[in-house]
């Protein structure tokens, strides 16, 4: 019996830019070491691809111990490190779709520092009544350079958000600054990035967007294509990886017009088809099977060597 369609789960995406540029600083070595016939052809938009990963993580963790006990070969740092690939991946695409325009570092830079004081010192007050974390406050306060400026600002952003409901009677920060202050520390980090030895140490190796995102993309697609077949070879009696979203490697298939499929179920209906036998069943379903992995034509990649 066909078990039922699951409802589709939200989707999910980094809350943290800055957790994503700490995760993309982890996996820049292993870029750097990925050749031309390491990447590969993506056909998921990549904020979507990481959210369909991040959504299987707690699956895949569960599934852990299991993949690790019977399949001993499977190269279980791939899912020990899928997270960073993933967040990676989405830092790359946020550097490769910002505006040339928008990377500005002198401006960015001088917009950044008085918008992180005046929060700073807001922070601060509430602080010295023990209404959110001295010790973060603190923490933000010792950084320096202009990569910990575009860090400072997004994680004052999260710092006043995770204790908003409580503060925001009790301080003149308004919700437009909180927003201003998580959007211009990516963008200062972008063009950070984008100027490598203009910014700290910090900014990628890998300085062409395009290469970079190509790059990222392929390490957390090629890893958790690896995770989903563990998953199918355990659970096939059970469905397979019916739990997990669909390969960010496989080209979706195209739909016939609808044009084409009221001819085509016009003449099913006026013809009378011989009776089928369990024989010609089984072909016709592995025959299905087989397209269904064929490419289709009319999806464009969205990342590719």
């Amino acid at each position: 019996m066909a078990r039922p369609p699951k409802a589709a789960p939200a989707p999910i995406l980094p809350s943290s830019p800055a957790a994503a540029l700490a995760a993309y600083g982890r996996v820049e070595p292993k870029l750097l070491e990925l050749g031309p016939d390491d990447l590969v052809t993506v056909y998921v938009e990549v904020p979507r691809a990481v959210s369909s990963v991040l959504s299987a993580l707690p699956h895949l963790r569960e599934l852990r111990d299991e993949i690790v006990r019977d399949l001993p070969n499977h190269p279980i740092e791939m899912l020990d490190e899928l997270e960073d690939y993933a967040l990676a991946a989405w830092y790359a695409d946020l550097l490769y779709s910002t505006p040339a325009s928008e990377l500005d570092a002198k401006k960015l830079t001088e917009d950044a520092a008085t918008l992180r004081e005046g929060l700073l010192v807001a922070a601060e007050a509430l602080a010295y009544r023990n209404l959110i974390d001295k010790q973060r406050v603190a923490d933000i306060r010792k950084g320096k350079g202009h990569t910990d400026l575009a860090s400072d600002l997004i994680a004052l952003a999260e710092l006043f958000r995770s204790s908003w409901d409580k503060v925001r009677a009790k301080t003149a920060v308004e919700d437009e600054e909180l927003e201003r202050a998580a959007d211009l520390g990516v963008r200062l980090l972008a063009a950070l990035a984008a100027k490598p030895g203009k910014g700290s140490s910090a900014a990628p190796k890998i300085t062409d967007a395009g290469d970079r995102r190509a790059r990222s993309i392929s390490l957390v697609a090629k890893a958790y294509e690896e995770c989903r077949r563990a998953v199918a070879y355990l659970r096939w009696h059970e469905g397979g990886d019916g739990d997990l979203a669909p390969s960010l490697l496989q080209k979706p298939r195209g739909r016939r017009p609808n044009s084409e499929k009221a001819a085509a179920a016009a003449s099913g209906a006026s013809s009378e088809a011989p009776a089928k036998t369990p024989a010609d069943e089984a072909s016709a379903a592995a025959d299905g099977a087989l397209s269904s992995a064929e490419p289709a034509n009319d999806a464009e990649p969205v990342a590719n060597a």
